[in-house]
C-alpha cells in the first residue's frame, strides 16, 4: 500500500469511495447493456453479487487488513 494511504486517512477514504463508485458505474452500465428482460431471476441475483461483493472486499482490504 502506498505511504500516503498509511499516513492520511482522508486520502484512503477518498480512494475507497472513488474506486467503489467507478466499479458500480462500470458494472451497472455493463449490466444494463448486456442483460435483457427474458432471463431467469437467478441471473439477476448473480449480477447483483458481482456488482456489490468486490467493493466490500476492497473496503475490507483497505481498512481491516492494513498490511504494513
Amino acid at each position: 500500500m502506498p505511504k500516503i494511504f498509511k499516513d492520511n486517512k482522508l486520502a484512503l477514504f477518498l480512494a475507497n469511495i472513488l474506486a467503489i463508485s467507478l466499479w458500480l458505474y462500470v458494472t451497472t452500465s455493463f449490466k444494463n447493456s448486456v442483460l435483457n428482460d427474458d432471463l431467469p431471476f437467478y441471473i439477476y441475483k448473480i449480477g447483483d453479487l458481482v456488482r456489490f461483493i468486490p467493493p466490500l472486499w476492497l473496503t475490507y482490504y483497505l481498512w481491516i487488513l492494513r498490511r504494513p
